[in-house]
């Protein structure tokens, strides 16, 4: 069994190098959804502080080190979203505005409002 949990430790950092390295070669975050990232550190963030507070309240801090893997995931996930946060936020804040800012025509209704409206009336 624990072999299993120390495959997810490795499939979680092989996972979120891709996006890091494609965020850092592209200068961008366009693409993606800041959204996920933060949810995901609010669950790494969650499963750490859960391995604290049940070794305090057991006052036996062997159950931070007794479970390396779920110490590890939660470090690893908050890591990669630190990088993420810092390369959406931070660093390519500027590239990626221009770059929205060139796809808005992407985002335009096919139809004007008042097109739009007499189709619905000739129906």
């Amino acid at each position: 069994v624990y072999a299993v949990g120390y495959v997810k430790l490795v499939v979680t950092v092989v996972k979120y190098i891709p996006q890091a390295w494609k965020n850092h070669r592209k200068k961008s975050t366009v693409g993606w959804s800041i959204n996920q990232i933060l949810m995901d550190l609010l669950g790494g963030v969650l499963s750490v502080a859960q391995l604290l507070i049940d070794s305090s309240l057991q006052n036996d801090w062997s159950g931070v080190t007794g479970n390396p893997v779920k110490l590890g995931l939660g470090n690893v996930s908050v890591l990669f979203d630190v990088i993420f946060m810092l390369q959406h936020y931070v660093l390519y804040r500027e590239a990626s505005k221009v770059k929205e800012e060139q796809h808005d025509g992407e985002r335009q209704f096919l139809l004007s409002r008042d097109e739009d409206e007499e189709v619905i009336r000739h129906r």
